[in-house]
């Protein structure tokens, strides 16, 4: 990571061109922010959640050991961006095997529950909105990407400073 730790991500969706500004909760969740900084950027396909509700995410194949927890949390709010850590083989990935991934999920509405199939899946708030209207506009593509469907969308994360 550089000296300077950035205090802030942009998270969007490519194709509608849609973002939001994240400020990272280094004073709530160090190590999961340090981890989230090392892997940076992220782009890759955009989910949506099937039991969690209004959540979309990004799995990433573990670049380390998870952070301890941290600033934990079953049932995130709008504006929050998780690390949720999951054991290998506990979701599909096409790596020719079991695999350690990490969802790295973005919440843009209320009435969030992270407890699937699997049980529990508590993670880390890593990082939480900083303006409503721009969360509010984000809210509205994510609901696009879950009426239209999310074939071709990537979600991408990147530092801004």
């Amino acid at each position: 990571m550089n000296a300077k730790r950035p205090e802030r991500i942009r998270l969007g969706l490519r194709r509608y061109g849609a973002n939001v500004t994240l400020k990272l909760r280094w004073d709530r969740s160090p190590a999961t922010c340090e981890a989230l900084v090392r892997r940076l950027p992220v782009e890759e396909q955009v989910w949506h959640a099937k039991y969690a509700h209004n959540e979309i995410y990004v799995l990433v194949e573990a670049w380390q050991a998870d952070p301890a927890h941290e600033w934990m949390c079953a049932y995130p709010g709008p504006g929050d961006l998780m690390y949720i850590p999951h054991p290998p083989g506990l979701l599909p990935k096409k790596t020719g095997g079991p695999v350690r991934l990490v969802d790295l999920a973005f919440f843009y509405e209320r009435g969030n529950n992270l407890y699937g199939p699997g049980g529990p899946a508590i993670g880390n708030i890593a990082a939480t909105m900083t303006d409503i209207e721009e969360t509010e506009k984000m809210a509205d593509a994510c609901q696009e990407v879950w009426f239209s469907g999310l074939k071709g969308e990537s979600m991408y994360i990147e530092a801004i400073g």
